[in-house]
Formats: structure tokens, C-alpha cells, sequence
């Protein structure tokens, strides 16, 4: 967890609060408390290896956000099972307003450990531009194509899972594609001008600051 940075305001906007102060006492002491929680037994981790977008089918706005790439690099990023199995136990203790928290910190967890990976990608691809990252289930893109990603690492997956209707194991992991190249740039999120009503994103976008 301290090779992760977590954007604590991210969370709270989630919960609906815009300003990162907004929240209330008792919130702030829940959030706190679940993260020392979490800090000694979390262990989040990536791996990402380079491909094509053969057999893929990402589209629109994804497409526009990877242009220019002279590669490929598909990744898996999670929390960890260790998280998984603690916010389990959160459920098991029947604390509804701990288990809603637990959830949003997890996917922050999960959202920080992707740019991580982004970071180590920049590192490992010097001299080139490097994308934002982009996921199955966003924007158009099918998630059924998570099989073919998930295929492609030959098991090797941070020991994380697919079930029958392509969501993963432990929850709180993200797959998804970014690309490299010298003509590529970091562009702006479709979130910006896309309008699908059935996004969470772009209910959290009209959350005034």
C-alpha cells in the first residue's frame, strides 16, 4: 500500500461530496479507520505485457484515445485477494455504512494501483507517449472481451479471476489496454464529452464543486 498514492478526495466525491472537507466527522473517522485497516495486509499489484488489438474490440472514443500507437500493452491491476478476504469480514460484521466505504476505497485501491502500472509503462517505454488507460465495459467496449485479454496472460494474472459473466476475481481489479508510441498522446477522458446517461462517471462529473 505505500508504493500506491491514493487521491483521498476521490473517495469522498464518490459518496458525493465534492470538497474533500464536506464530509462529516464520522465519516472521516470511518474512511481513516478502514484505511489503517487496510494498509498492513493490502497487497495490490499489477503485471501487463505487450499485444495487439486483434481479437479486441474496442471502439469510438477508446480508439480516438489510443491513436498513434506503434504498440500495444494489455494489463491486469487489482487490490489483492488480501483486500478481497478483509472486506469480506467488513460484510460478515454487519456494519452497512463500513461495507459502503470499504467498497469505494477498494476501487481506489484499484484505480491507483492502474496508474502505478501506467508510471511503470512510462519508465519501461521511455521517449514515447504513453495513453491514459482504457477498460472493457467503458465507453462501448464489450465485456465479454475481458476472455480474450485475460487469455492472453497465459494465467500469469496477479491471481485474479474470471467468473461466467466476465467480472472478476478478487472485485475491486481492473483489465484494460493502453497504448505506446511516439505520436501517441495523453488525451483527455471521453468522460469530458461523452453523454451516457447509464455511466457512474458522468453522474459524478455533474456533482457541482
Amino acid at each position: 500500500m505505500s508504493d500506491i498514492s491514493l487521491d483521498i478526495s476521490e473517495i469522498y466525491r464518490s459518496m458525493g461530496y465534492p470538497d474533500p472537507e464536506a464530509p462529516p466527522e464520522d465519516m472521516k473517522a470511518i474512511v481513516e479507520g478502514l484505511l489503517e485497516r487496510f494498509g498492513p495486509i493490502c497487497h495490490p499489484r499489477f503485471h501487463y505485457i505487450e499485444s495487439t488489438v486483434e481479437g479486441l474490440s474496442p471502439k469510438g472514443i477508446i480508439m480516438k484515445g489510443l491513436s498513434g500507437a506503434e504498440k500495444y500493452l494489455l494489463f491486469i491491476a487489482t487490490a489483492g485477494m488480501e483486500f478481497q478476504e478483509e472486506i469480506n469480514k467488513i460484510s460478515e460484521e454487519g456494519d452497512i455504512v463500513k461495507v459502503y466505504a470499504a467498497d469505494l476505497i477498494g476501487s481506489e485501491i484499484a484505480e491507483a494501483t492502474v496508474r502505478e502500472c501506467v508510471k511503470a509503462m512510462e519508465a519501461d517505454y521511455p521517449g514515447v507517449g504513453v495513453s491514459n488507460s482504457y477498460s472493457p465495459g467503458y465507453c462501448g467496449w464489450v465485456l465479454s472481451d475481458q476472455r480474450e485479454i485475460f487469455a492472453r496472460f497465459g494465467g500469469d494474472t496477479c491471481g485474479v479471476s474470471l467468473n461466467d459473466s466476465c467480472l472478476m476475481y478478487p472485485i475491486k481489479s481492473v483489465s484494460g489496454i493502453v497504448s505506446v508510441g511516439e505520436k501517441v498522446e495523453k488525451r483527455e477522458y471521453g468522460c469530458a464529452i461523452c453523454g451516457r446517461k447509464d455511466c457512474y462517471k458522468n453522474r459524478l462529473k455533474n456533482i457541482k464543486k
